[in-house]
């Protein structure tokens, strides 16, 4: 019996040693599988993130007028602190560099001897390839490009060589002639070992040319195309067998003892290091795949499941796919209010409903920030899409309760459909991608479907930038009209608002909506808007008592002379202060530094402030006690909502009231009928204006009304009197 037990535990232990050894080495093989993918994702993975840029009407155009700086911002610094690549070029057709950008040293004259034996094969080839008319290897790649495993300045790295194109096709090249974009990514870098180390759970990886492993470090060669081992990965490798065998150790012991109790022990605890290890690697992989905030697919897990989808599309069964990209409107002001910790959780929360909406093959994901993604199968028609689109605007518009805030956003959609729009994955989300920046310049929280037409719309914006500047140089396009505002009780003129217009002379009337967006990304907006306040001080100046209200944008109130100038014009134009109020957001009532200044000092000398499109954005009804304004302007969209929603009509009530309690004039925006009209009345609205009474007029108009509201005031007062006597 005792020589049973003996040959027992001897099979026994023997029995773990081999099963220690096996899992030892199915780690280890794992491991290695894992850097043949990750060499082979960034061999990938850096010619794609070269395309962002190399094929571009504005690189092209860079490249050919030898604009140095431009090539740097873009080709050279940007993309080292976006990709972080570690050296770029940018070649002539000669292949003499002109732009030479390195991580560590900056911009340097020359290409080393020792990098030039590396990459100028790569080059010779590209353009013998452009020459002949070849597309690239890579159905994914717009153009064709050369990639390379090999030693950099001491260092492993992957080097790409890509051509700089056109991606309208208006400039033309003579093939094999186009500048190149030369990127280089070390494989040794900290941040890129570190990412392995954490994604991978490798243990002091490091790279080293000579095969200088100790003990149980393995080793992984670099091999280059042509068969050169240029170096190693060098590291401690992941032995889970090992771990519980010196665990369980001690157990032996008691082998020989209770052969089943032993038995027993060992399995379990070898089931307990299996399943956790396969829990490890679920997790892993669902890191992998997934955002760590809101636990929705991130970009790379959305991109697969489109693939997925596209691929099942059967054009002839009627069935289509949409892609949508979502952008929260006034996120960045609630971070900037309420601090990130609570801007995360409005994130998560948005996710959450966005889950709600969705169905078992649809796909949500979030790509980063406030942008969001979702993908819709089995979807008839674009207007099955757009009835989904109102449906998530609708949902954001819902207040989101976080931590005693009540914090509201917009949300801003553009799609794409397959098989309308195109089949090609990327094709389709660059296309819902300007379908979102159309639905932005639409005065956001809107939506809209891609259109051909939307491409042209990028380049003409720019050409509107420039259309701009040179009408500010003297003005004469740039009106100001002005909205009458209307006191609600007694139904008399009380003052106007007044709005920016461009008279195009070959566009006409171009929409504030998308000039004074393209006036703030362009530094524009302070002399735009003092030129505004000069024109509405001077008008109202020769009005008899009516007061006028003008927009005021953060970019302005940061200028710290803002209020000095003011005072200024107000005494130059004979102005009472009292008659001049200025409409800010709640993002610049609560800005510290130049805004809170010049805000006090503008109240300090008579002037009248009022918060404009309050109930949008990151409005807070508990936070209205602790602004310090003098009236509340609600947001047009409130107003219009009344026939669709009982929510906004209790929202604007909610906000009527609570400004009555804390003494705020209110006035109503946008208002466009007489039941809007009644409604106001009944719940105590201050002011009103909208297309009900009158659009904005010119200034030559506005005399006319004040002399017949004046008028007809008379009457009305003759009126009375005759009924009193």
């Amino acid at each position: 019996m005792t020589l049973l037990v003996l040959l027992v535990g001897v099979s026994a232990f023997f029995l773990v040693y081999w099963a220690t050894m096996e899992t030892n080495r199915v780690a280890t093989a794992r491991q290695f599988y894992l850097l043949d993918q990750t060499q082979a994702e960034t061999l990938r993975d850096v010619p794609y993130e070269q395309e962002s840029m190399t094929v571009r009407d504005e690189s092209v155009r860079a490249a050919l007028s030898w604009n140095t700086n431009w090539l740097n911002d873009n080709l050279g610094s940007w993309m080292h602190e976006y990709y972080g690549f570690d050296e770029l070029y940018v070649l002539d057709p000669r292949d003499v560099p002109m732009l030479a950008f390195h991580a560590r040293t900056g911009l340097q004259a020359h290409i080393a001897p020792a990098f030039g034996d590396v990459l100028y094969p790569l080059v010779h080839k590209l353009r013998a390839r452009l020459r002949a008319g070849d597309g690239p290897k890579v159905v994914k790649m717009r153009t064709p490009g050369e990639t390379a495993l090999d030693m950099v300045g001491g260092h492993p790295a992957v080097v790409s060589v890509k051509a700089i194109v056109s991606d309208t096709g208006d400039i033309s090249q003579v093939p094999g002639k186009e500048f190149l974009h030369v990127a280089v990514q070390y494989l040794d870098g900290p941040g890129y070992l570190a990412e392995l180390d954490h994604k991978y759970l490798f243990d002091h990886l490091r790279f080293s040319t000579v095969r200088d492993a100790v003990g149980n470090e393995r080793v992984y060669p670099m091999v280059t195309h042509d068969k050169r081992t240029i170096g190693y990965f060098i590291w401690q490798p992941y032995r889970p067998g090992s771990t519980v065998m010196a665990y369980i150790s001690p157990m032996l012991v008691f082998v020989f003892c209770g052969l089943v109790v032993a038995v027993f022990v060992f399995m379990s605890l070898m089931h307990r290091r299996m399943t956790s290890q396969a829990a490890t690697e679920a997790k892993m992989r669902h890191m992998v795949m997934h955002d760590a905030l809101t636990g929705l697919p991130n970009r790379a897990n959305f991109n697969q499941r489109v693939d997925v989808e596209l691929a099942r599309l059967d054009p002839s069964s009627g069935l289509g796919i949409a892609l949508l990209f979502l952008d929260l409107n006034g996120f960045k002001q609630i971070n900037e209010s309420f601090g990130h910790p609570l801007g995360d959780k409005l994130i998560y929360e948005f996710g959450q409903r966005l889950v709600s909406l969705s169905r078992a093959r649809d796909a949500v994901a979030r790509l980063g920030g406030d942008e969001f993604t979702l993908m819709l199968t089995g979807i008839r028609q674009c207007d099955d899409v757009e009835r989904f689109c109102r449906r998530l605007i609708e949902l954001a518009r819902m207040p989101f309760n976080i931590e005693g805030h009540q914090l509201f956003v917009g949300l801003s959609v553009g799609y794409a459909f397959a098989p309308d729009h195109g089949h090609d994955r990327d094709d389709l989300m660059r296309k819902a991608d300007v379908a979102l920046y159309h639905a932005k310049m639409n005065g956001r929280n809107d939506f809209a479907g891609f259109a051909l037409e939307m491409d042209a719309l990028l380049r003409n914006r720019h050409r509107v930038e420039t259309e701009l500047r040179e009408a500010m140089v003297s003005f004469d396009q740039i009106k100001v009209h002005y909205q009458p505002v209307y006191n609600l009780k007694q139904g008399t003129l009380i003052g106007f608002e007044a709005l920016l217009r461009w008279q195009h002379p070959a566009r006409g009337w171009i929409s504030p909506e998308f000039f004074i967006p393209v006036a703030e990304e362009a530094g524009l907006m302070r002399d735009l808007g003092q030129h505004v306040l000069q024109k509405s001080c001077q008008a109202a100046a020769q009005w008899p008592a009516h007061t006028v209200a003008v927009n005021v944008s953060i970019l302005e109130l940061q200028d710290v002379d803002y209020a000095g100038k003011l005072a200024a014009l107000l005494a130059s134009t004979g102005l009472a202060p009292e008659r001049l109020e200025l409409e800010v957001t709640e993002t610049a009532v609560l800005t510290t530094g130049a805004c809170e200044e010049n805000l006090k000092a503008i109240r300090k000398m008579g002037v009248r402030v009022a918060l404009d499109d309050f109930g949008t954005g990151f409005s807070s009804l508990a936070r209205l006690t602790q602004i310090d304004v003098d009236r509340i302007k609600i947001d047009k969209i409130f107003i219009h909502g009344f026939d669709q929603s009982d929510s906004d009509k209790a929202m604007v009530r909610a906000i009527v009231e609570l400004a009555q309690a804390t003494s705020l004039l209110t006035t109503a925006e946008g208002v466009e009928n007489a039941r809007q009209v009644e409604f106001l009345r009944d719940i105590g609205c201050d002011a009103l204006q909208g297309f009900y009474f009158s659009e904005a007029l010119p200034v030559e108009q506005v005399d006319d009304l004040i002399a017949a509201e004046n008028h007809h005031q008379a009457l009305r007062n003759q009126n009375h009197q005759q009924i009193a006597d």
